[in-house]
């Protein structure tokens, strides 16, 4: 075999076991951050040292941060909500400068908050951004994340919760639409009466 198709060849092969390794700690980072039974000492020991200082957090909610205010708010969130995750699928592919990264994680979101009433399924895709810190060597890949995304509908949320659901289903958004209707009729109705 000619040897630049060798080195190609175990350039192909290193990269895709650092893929692979990659999507292992990042599923585990998944595990942790999203089964809210996980304590804080573990997030510290487990999580905290694979984000970066200028890690910035983003949901349809907020967005924003640093590694401190990230710290607050992860342990603020096992705090204040139960949950776990189950991850219906997980890709990790690298930018073209083979030093950043992207994962994306399809999944649900148990949201357990009343599990004895009502355990709520969100729809959820989580991005995480990161950086190599050692891309010379596959043995094992040490990262950081630099930006992490949550994506979910509001909506879905908001229409699965007994009771309010049905009202903003019934009532706000019937009523919403009756509103929109009237004013655009009524912006038609005005056009025409100029022209």
């Amino acid at each position: 075999m000619p040897e630049n198709l060798e080195l190609c060849s175990k350039d192909s092969r290193d990269q895709n076991k650092l893929i692979h390794q990659l999507e292992q700690q990042l599923s585990i980072i998944t595990r942790l951050l999203y089964t809210t039974s996980v304590s804080g000492v573990e997030l510290d020991r487990s999580v905290l040292p694979y984000i970066a200082n200028d890690i910035v957090f983003k949901d349809p909610w907020q967005e924003g941060g640093n590694k401190h205010l990230y710290r607050v708010g992860m342990k603020g969130f096992h705090n204040m909500f139960h949950f776990t995750f189950d991850t219906f699928q997980l890709n990790v592919k690298l930018n073209d400068d083979q030093k950043t990264g992207r994962c994306i994680v399809d999944g649900i979101m148990n949201v357990n908050q009343f599990s004895w009433i009502y355990s709520y399924p969100l729809r959820s895709i989580l991005v995480y951004e990161f950086r190599l810190l050692n891309s010379q060597t596959v043995d094992v890949p040490q990262f950081e994340i630099f930006r992490h995304e949550e994506m979910w509908s509001l909506a879905d949320m908001i229409d699965a919760i007994p009771i309010v659901g049905w009202l903003y289903k019934n009532i706000f958004r019937r009523g919403y639409q009756s509103a929109l209707n009237i004013l655009i009729t009524t912006i038609i109705s005005m056009i025409e009466l100029i022209t």
